[in-house]
């Protein structure tokens, strides 16, 4: 996984040109440019799932559209986080043993009795 990098003065003016000033979501909301904290870089393909931080693969978003966005990612982010770290249940077995065992409610030595069809 690539670090992200921070727009410079260009590339954020370049974007802001592109996107006529609205967010890049596509909801349709004007970017606020008042308040620098409401605009928020983003990237269309996470880097988490090998995006790059090319100006393409950028856009300015308004807070709250990357707040849903960011939140949904969550999951995914973690996953990979945890196949690069050998995190995994696979992982835990080879290194533990499995543990597993059957969960079954039939008390052991009872032997099922048959019902008498053949």
């Amino acid at each position: 996984m690539t670090d992200r990098k921070a727009l410079t003065r260009r590339e954020f003016g370049l974007l802001i040109i592109q996107q006529d000033g609205e967010c890049g979501c596509g909801c349709g909301k004007t970017l606020d440019f008042t308040k620098p904290r409401l605009v928020v870089d983003e990237h269309l393909v996470p880097l988490f799932s090998g995006g790059s931080n090319e100006l393409g693969n950028r856009a300015l978003w308004d807070a709250d559209c990357s707040k849903a966005k960011t939140s949904g990612e969550s999951g995914g982010r973690a996953k990979v986080r945890r196949f690069e770290q050998n995190k995994t249940q696979a992982e835990k077995r080879k290194r533990n043993g499995s543990k597993l065992q059957s969960r079954s409610n039939w008390p052991k030595g009872r032997k099922i009795q048959s019902r008498g069809w053949k």
